[in-house]
């Protein structure tokens, strides 16, 4: 197989970091050898600092609150997802061999279970919608 530059310049960032193999590296070094050129591009490649890239405190601490933030409208999404569910869940209806069942006539406790719960998620949704108020800058809590 014929080494072209293009191998080489993609085995470029593993020589550079020292992650490739033994034999990745001589392989990298013999064709170095033979091709001074590329060797010196080499060179200045690995000489190149990156930027650094720092954040500030306030940077930290507005990525922090992001990120809870998402978390509280997902965890609220999914509450509000499971109570639409459980709400609806009394109403559900099978047809089978033709003939239609409705799960609250068929089993009525269990109709009585899935609206309990459906109420009941849908009054932690209620919870947590009114305490994701409170926190708005400009809110006036009530």
């Amino acid at each position: 197989m014929n080494i072209t530059k293009d191998i080489i310049a993609d085995l470029y960032p593993l020589y550079a970091e020292n992650e490739c193999s033994a034999d990745t590296r001589a392989l990298v070094e013999e064709y170095l050898a033979a091709h001074p050129a590329h060797a010196e591009e080499l060179r200045r490649v690995m000489a190149a600092s990156l930027p650094t890239f720092r954040l500030s405190a306030v940077q930290l601490e507005e990525a922090a609150t992001l990120r809870k933030a998402r978390r509280a409208v997902r965890l609220r999404a999914t509450v509000m997802g499971f109570a639409i569910f459980f709400s609806l869940a009394p109403f559900s209806v099978s047809n089978m061999d033709g003939k239609t069942h409705w799960l609250f006539l068929e089993s009525p406790l269990i109709a009585l279970l899935y609206g309990s719960l459906g109420l009941g998620l849908w009054l932690v949704y209620a919870a947590m919608k009114r305490r994701s108020r409170i926190f708005q800058p400009g809110a006036v809590a009530k």
